[in-house]
């Protein structure tokens, strides 16, 4: 690879390399704090923090500028060094991720991650779905719990039977009803003559003598007036051939001739069949995307009619799907009421939605809660919009619906053995993946989900504290445990130099930092990892992310070793105009050779305990075996913090420079005999820092730097010696001209696809190596 990915992953795998790592990183209740153990250990580490990189440690002013924080508080950050300080809190949370990652502890913060994961289907994909009507009529093909079934529209196939069929059938399932005058069927008047036949391309339409595009436009209306969503129309067909396969195309419907093929009909069709018209674009809308031209009619036969159950579970994917949609249009409006960034063509929250989406979206709460779709004629006594609907909301709706009329009508992925694996709005969105499991469901499976109970404390649990997010039952209170580590206020060293703060020319704008994507862990691939912390096989595809023996990563952010030393800030440009919303723009940063001093106390620490902690804190340590720079002086890895991580800002060199320690015995005595006390400890006997520090790592599991989170660690702190950039995929390439879409989306949007046409057809479509997503470490 010529590039590492930017945003990686350590593997959330409870791997701590043997038998001595196991002593420390297993679960179970802390020590109190009312006394200190005898054998435990406080005192408190002396750290120096180097910058090598430009960062950005700080907070945000009125007018949304990420500035160097200031010690005295000022609301426009640090204006001198000697106010410039990093919060304590940043370095807190950067030292308590990184033990919490090398101790193979559990995840002590991971909220919002209880649902499972949509994400959009590839056009591949949607080839294969069933068209299918969802219905509540407790019959018996229905679920006994939920009452549902779906009712497998299979057009002109035959019966699906045995196991195999079910893969590509003979026919496209549902019939095709023109649309759109680029579509590619046939229209007649109304004395069934032929008048025009559509093509995407303008040059191969053709029109009958005398005929218009206006002409066929009113014959385009009168075929939706006949065929509205939803209703039941008999209708005869022709057939042509359609790829690999062939598909129906309506002729005429109530026994009036609208439409046809464009070419001489490849088989002589002269049933009459009857179906449910289903246009997944709302009236009045714009086309879902620019290259849908039809819709549909669903239909099936006596001889192939096919139901199937419709379980809780198949239910709840459904809403999730519906849930996701909602909450994007959610994002959308919020984006929007604080302005809509410059020079995109993102979508907006009012564009066209697929008809059941629109249903709900554009419908309203009534009084009971409960939803009153867009074409309910009861929908304006409503009161708050539909789309603030949840998925409580949504699935009654649902079941409300499947209740009336011909059902639901819906997209379903079916298994080999015939049983449905999903069920969806439309053929190219978004689904579950099947037999999928939320995040929260993979962190318990793999022993990383939060503590809930002191005696599923983990290692760094019981170091750092923790809240856990519900009390159990019968408890009067959720189980939170203080931390063992304090920090006191980050000084700048004196002497300093006022270059080491950068601050914009009187007459200069700050600095703009390109616009980073939020993480989107419904791309799966960079976010998990197998049950033994590999990185998943290539061949996978979104449709098997997030299973039962897969596992999660907890995200880190390699250092950029080609930007150290750089002193001014990479990837940015002066700001033009105002700050917008989403706009990231830096008021002032800290310049390599920044230094700052602190002291970190501690209490009541196993020896074990210390000495990964202080392990963290010896950049000569956080080095992998293969490590080669130039300059041996620079062997050493790096702490990440403020903003701009993925852009390699923030790298900088976190040291312990002296220990103090004092045992519980020891301390207990001095109580005794008033000669000291926590926060004012005697110096160690030990000749030197570097002696006393040493001292501190003997304790350290031997195994303890073989085990696999330490080594990926390791990785990403130190980052790579070879020229390659450190990046998001494609990001050093310009968005798509027409759509706005980054090109790191568009990345991963190709990856997908490849990856798809190698499951489907693996001889004619290999993997593409470009597009693979290593690990930090291999097991």
């Amino acid at each position: 690879m010529n590039w590492h990915h930017a945003y990686n992953g350590i593997p959330a795998v409870r791997d701590t390399g043997g038998k001595g790592g196991r002593k420390l990183a297993g679960d179970h209740a802390p020590s109190g704090q009312d006394r200190l153990a005898p054998n435990t250990l406080s005192g408190e580490l002396a750290l120096t923090i180097t910058v090598v990189t430009p960062t950005v440690p700080g907070q945000r002013t009125d007018d949304r500028r990420v500035v160097v924080a200031s010690r005295s508080r000022q609301p426009e950050g640090a204006r001198t060094w000697e106010d410039a300080t990093i919060p304590v809190t940043t370095l807190k949370g950067v030292l308590s991720s990184a033990y919490e990652a090398v101790t193979a502890s559990r995840m002590r913060v991971f909220t919002d991650h209880d649902h499972v994961l949509t994400h959009r289907r590839t056009t591949q994909e949607a080839a294969t779905l069933y068209p299918v009507l969802l219905v509540r009529d407790g019959g018996s093909n229905s679920d006994p719990e939920t009452g549902l079934s779906a009712r497998i529209m299979l057009g002109k196939n035959n019966p699906r039977k045995g196991e195999g069929r079910w893969h590509r059938p003979d026919y496209v399932c549902a019939a095709v009803l023109p649309n759109n005058l680029s579509s590619r069927t046939a229209l007649y008047d109304s004395a069934g003559k032929w008048m025009y036949s559509g093509s995407t391309k303008s040059k191969k339409r053709r029109r009958a003598h005398g005929v218009s595009d206006t002409d066929a436009e009113k014959r385009l209306r009168q075929l939706r007036n006949a065929t509205p969503h939803l209703k039941r129309i008999s209708f005869s067909v022709e057939v042509e051939k359609f790829y690999k396969t062939s598909r129906a195309v309506v002729a005429s419907v109530d026994n009036k001739r609208f439409c046809g093929t464009v070419s001489k009909p490849a088989k002589k069709d002269t049933t009459t069949y009857t179906g449910v018209v289903v246009r997944l674009t709302p009236p009045n809308s714009d086309p879902l995307i620019d290259t849908k031209y039809n819709e549909f009619v669903f239909f099936d036969t006596k001889k192939n009619r096919t139901r199937r159950p419709v379980n809780t579970d198949l239910l709840d994917r459904l809403v999730e799907v519906i849930h996701s949609y909602l909450d994007n249009i959610r994002q959308l409006m919020d984006r929007e009421k604080a302005g809509v960034p410059r020079n995109t063509n993102t979508r907006k929250s009012t564009d066209s939605k697929t008809w059941l989406v629109h249903e709900i979206a554009n419908g309203k709460i009534d009084d009971n809660g409960h939803i009153l779709g867009a074409s309910d004629p009861k929908v304006d006594e409503g009161g708050v919009s539909a789309v603030m609907a949840d998925r409580a909301q949504i699935k009654q709706f649902l079941l409300k619906l499947a209740s009336k009329g011909p059902g639901i009508p819906l997209f379903a992925s079916v298994s080999n053995n015939g049983n449905i694996t999903g069920l969806t709005p439309s053929q190219v969105g978004r689904r579950t993946a099947p037999e999928s499991l939320a995040p929260v469901k993979l962190a318990e499976k793999s022993g990383v989900a939060p503590a809930r109970t002191f005696s599923q404390a983990s290692a760094g649990d019981r170091m750092w504290g923790f809240v856990a997010d519900e009390k159990q039952d019968g408890a009067s209170q959720a189980a939170a445990v203080r931390g063992r580590i304090t920090i006191r206020p980050i000084t700048p060293v004196q002497p300093g130099h006022d270059s080491w703060l950068q601050l914009p020319a009187p007459d200069d704008k700050p600095w703009h930092l390109p616009t980073l994507a939020s993480p989107k862990p419904a791309t799966g691939a960079p976010y998990l990892r197998d049950k033994s912390g590999r990185a998943l096989p290539e061949e996978t595809t979104r449709a098997g992310m997030y299973q039962p023996k897969q596992t999660l990563i907890r995200k880190v952010y390699p250092t950029h070793r080609r930007l150290l030393g750089r002193e001014g800030l990479p990837n940015s440009t002066l700001l033009e105009g105002d700050i917008g919303p989403h706009d990231t723009v830096v008021g002032s940063f800290l310049v390599p050779g920044a230094k700052f001093t602190t002291t970190l106390a501690f209490d009541g620490l196993t020896p074990q305990e210390l000495a990964v902690l202080v392990w963290l804190l010896i950049p000569e340590r956080l080095v992998p075996p293969d490590a080669s720079p130039d300059d041996a002086s620079m062997r050493r890895g790096y702490h990440r913090l403020g903003f701009g991580k993925p852009l390699g800002l923030g790298a900088v060199e976190i040291r312990a420079t002296d220990v103090y320690v004092q045992t519980g015995e020891e301390v207990a005595s001095m109580y005794a005999r008033l000669t000291g006390c926590l926060g004012c400890l005697p110096t160690d006997t030990a000749p030197t820092p570097s002696d006393r520090l040493s001292r501190a790592l003997d304790p350290l599991p031997a195994d303890f730097e073989r085990s696999l989170p330490v080594r990926a660690f390791v990785r990403a702190a130190y980052g790579w010696d070879d020229n390659a950039e450190v990046q998001y995929p494609a990001a050093d390439e310009p968005a798509h001209k027409k759509t706005g879409v980054s090109a790191t989306t568009g990345w991963f949007k190709n990856r997908e696809e490849n990856r798809v046409k190698h499951s489907i057809n693996p001889k004619e479509y290999r993997l593409n190596g470009k597009y693979n997503l290593p690990g930090l470490a291999f097991p």
